[in-house]
């Protein structure tokens, strides 16, 4: 990647991070007008204007003809902030597991830090702010797909730092048996939306 590249890739980001900025705050002033608004419908409701259930069936009708228009509002972005780590880690052995669960750890789904974002060492999902980027088989962008290994282990996110499988249900329905719990694998982490590539 060239200067002008990199130049034009800080620029993008940041123009996001202000656009998300944007969306969220406007996303507290619709709650605001929410709050509002719902008050007025109970003094209605209080003072016998309009019964309750001509207003709850009023509301599921216009509720899902939003949803079938596709009209409803969220700017579906998020950012993690860690906390502490109450559990012990248990370290496990990836390379023994690895024949069997195919990293199956890097399809799971999750947002980055700020800290993780503004460094620019770890693709999100521009689809998705501010989630690790997938590819379309579902694994992290970061995933080597002939050794299954992370091609930013020394600067992955912080979430993969402190995963362990070891009681990680979703992945094992037995961990010292290493038998998967194939249901949930296949249910959760099969595509379901459009990925980025590249």
């Amino acid at each position: 990647m060239n200067n002008e590249q990199e130049k034009l890739e800080t620029q993008l980001e940041r123009s996001e991070f202000f656009t998300h900025t944007l969306l969220s705050q406007y996303s507290t002033r619709i709650n605001e007008i929410e709050s509002f608004l719902y008050a007025v419908i109970d003094i209605l409701i209080q003072k016998g204007i309009v019964s309750a259930d001509d207003f709850a069936k009023a509301v599921a009708q216009v509720r899902q003809e939003i949803v079938e228009k596709g009209e409803s509002c969220n700017p579906n972005l998020a950012l993690r902030m860690d906390r502490e780590q109450d559990d012990e880690f248990i370290p496990v052995n990836c390379q023994e597991r690895l024949p069997i669960c195919q990293a199956v750890c890097c399809k799971l789904d999750f947002a980055l830090s700020p800290q993780e974002v503004e460094s620019g060492q770890i693709k999100w999902d521009l689809g998705r702010p501010y989630f690790i980027r997938q590819e379309k088989e579902g694994y992290c962008t970061h995933n080597d797909p002939e050794t299954k290994g992370c091609k930013i282990y020394e600067n992955r996110p912080s979430v993969c730092k402190k995963y362990s499988c070891a009681k990680d249900e979703r992945i094992w329905k037995d961990f010292e048996k290493m038998e998967l719990n194939q249901e949930w694998i296949n249910h959760y982490t099969q595509q379901k939306r459009p990925k980025l590539i590249g």
